[in-house]
């Protein structure tokens, strides 16, 4: 049964609109294509073009989507268009809407299930700092396998480099409601909100790419950026334009307004 992942109030008239986020279940190397493009695997064009939620957007959705869908934004887990992307130095980049994975097909050169970048693409992918986070391999190291865990009764990183990677993720979203949000699912966790980087690389010759998952908020909303591309039941989600614009402009909003009154937003 497909997710319905879009509020009563938020459906548009217009058929092909009528569900602004919507799921793409399945090996991600297949479902990407189908997404981005509006067409089905005959090549039929059934809907509108799609962008593939951010995990920013993920955390968005499961703290402010309409009530009657919250929960499905909740306890899925989704794979989302932020690339996971390890170098062959031990160290990593976070690539938000990453381009690489928006192109993927069947045909995509993957080692292990993680896309091969070719020659020179993470100089240039490194290069983009508006879109992309660079970690050292000492962050890698420090974040990976690490979450954040209770101290005086407030939920923090176990140290900078976790802070850093959910920093990125979570895009300026408001990560301290978020993530007591996911200690009331998991109220009896030590650790919550564990990071796992991609570490793939071909032999150490090839930097590769994966996507960052966002597990559920009632396993603890893992970091994933260790799944396959061809896993069978992976789940994209995308997002019409219109919506997407209209989360945006919700988000800066709220950010304009807590900058305005110095209150955390």
């Amino acid at each position: 049964m497909t997710l319905q992942l879009s509020g009563l109030s938020e459906r548009l008239p217009e058929p092909r609109l009528s569900e602004p986020h919507k799921e793409f279940y399945g090996q991600p190397i297949v479902q990407m294509p189908l997404l981005v493009s509006g067409r089905n695997k005959e090549g039929e064009q059934i809907d509108v073009p799609r962008d593939p939620v951010s995990f920013a957007y993920v955390i968005e959705r499961r703290m402010e989507a309409p009530q009657d869908v919250r929960e499905a934004w909740r306890k899925n887990y989704i794979f989302t268009g932020d690339g996971s992307t390890a170098g062959t130095k031990g160290d990593h980049l976070i690539v938000f809407d990453a381009q690489a994975l928006r192109e993927i097909t069947p045909e995509s050169d993957l080692y292990n299930g993680a896309l091969v970048l070719p020659t020179g693409a993470w100089q240039e992918l490194k290069k983009q700092k508006d879109k992309v986070v660079y970690l050292t391999a000492k962050e890698v190291g420090e974040a990976h396998g690490e979450g954040y865990i209770k101290q005086n009764g407030v939920w923090t990183p176990v140290n900078r480099s976790v802070g850093k990677v959910w920093d990125a993720l979570g895009r300026g979203r408001d990560l301290a409601s978020y993530i007591q949000l996911v200690s009331e699912y998991s109220p009896h966790s030590y650790s919550l909100l564990i990071v796992y980087l991609n570490q793939t690389t071909t032999n150490g010759k090839k930097p590769t790419m994966r996507s960052w998952v966002a597990n559920m908020t009632d396993d603890l909303s893992l970091a994933g950026g260790d799944c396959y591309l061809y896993y069978d039941s992976g789940r994209l989600v995308g997002v019409a334009p219109e919506a997407h614009v209209a989360c945006e402009k919700a988000l800066e909003a709220r950010v304009q307004s807590a900058l305005k009154t110095g209150i955390a937003f």
